[in-house]
């Protein structure tokens, strides 16, 4: 009888730098994005004269870059790519929405302390 050889048996492993630098900037980019998108919109539409109502007028936009961003941070498949876009716009959403609150208890809170006479109505 024939005996069998151990090298026909091994499995070789070949790593592509390529798929590692890949895989590896994925994990890194979707949770960094994700968590920077809410800080953005919280944070930076009044300094920059973007108000809570651009940024709902204009919801396509950010529709958009939640599709390129999950385009270029996922795998080329279909229903990853759309779960992923999902997620980021949900997210977006519910930033808009807290920035929302935001801005409606600080009117309120401004509105309220100009009423009692703490703080000067502004000259319009």
């Amino acid at each position: 009888m024939g005996s069998t050889s151990t090298n026909s048996l091994m499995i070789k492993l070949q790593p592509k730098i390529y798929d590692y630098i890949m895989f590896t900037f994925r994990i890194l980019f979707i949770p960094s994005v994700c968590s920077q998108i809410p800080v953005i919109v919280i944070c930076l539409p009044e300094p920059r004269g973007l108000s809570v109502e651009m940024l709902t007028s204009n919801r396509r936009f950010l529709m958009v870059f939640s599709l390129i961003t999950a385009a270029l941070s996922t795998p080329p498949d279909i229903w990853c790519q759309i779960v992923a876009s999902l997620l980021i716009y949900s997210i977006i959403e519910l930033a808009i929405f807290v920035a929302l609150i935001i801005k409606v208890r600080e009117e309120g809170w401004t509105r309220r302390m100009r009423e009692s006479g703490s703080i000067e109505k502004k000259a319009e």
